[in-house]
């Protein structure tokens, strides 16, 4: 099956209290299930303190660069990409690292499941770091947040 890589990827997210990522991102809205945010009315606020309502939830499904399958639960609001909690991934037994090789200017940034011992590496482009992510084309949209495979 073809792999569709998340065009903007996934933002990693040190300031965000919840995964968030926009309606588009999911092809099948039935895979949208209601969540305790969307069922109590909670709202997020915006960098403009405009109020962007709870969706519901999603399960994202993708493999990593290193081949590794991975789920993140996302809430679903009317943001501009998708962004991962590192509170988030804490919660879940990972270990977040934010580091680069000060000799070779190389990003050595990376997250670690604490008790599978499985590592994700993520990235730093335009000074924000960033995980790829691959999805099943049956998973993806029409291509408007996603690209396929290089």
């Amino acid at each position: 099956m073809t792999k569709l890589r998340l065009k903007r990827c996934i933002t990693m997210e040190s300031g965000a209290g919840n995964n968030v990522m926009p309606r588009r991102m999911v092809m099948r809205k039935s895979d949208i299930r209601e969540s305790e945010g969307s069922r109590n009315g909670v709202h997020y606020v915006a960098a403009n303190n405009g109020r962007i309502p709870n969706e519901g939830e999603h399960d994202l499904k993708f493999t990593t660069v290193e081949g590794n399958e991975q789920c993140l639960t996302f809430q679903i609001a009317e943001v501009n990409k998708a962004l991962c909690a590192i509170s988030y991934l804490v919660d879940k037994g990972y270990k977040v690292i934010f580091d680069k090789n000060m000799k070779t200017d190389q990003d050595t940034s990376y997250m670690v499941n604490k008790e599978t011992g499985v590592i994700t590496r993520y990235r730093r482009t335009r000074n924000v770091w960033v995980l790829d992510a691959f999805v099943d084309e049956k998973n993806g949209n029409n291509g408007q947040s996603f690209q396929r495979r290089g």
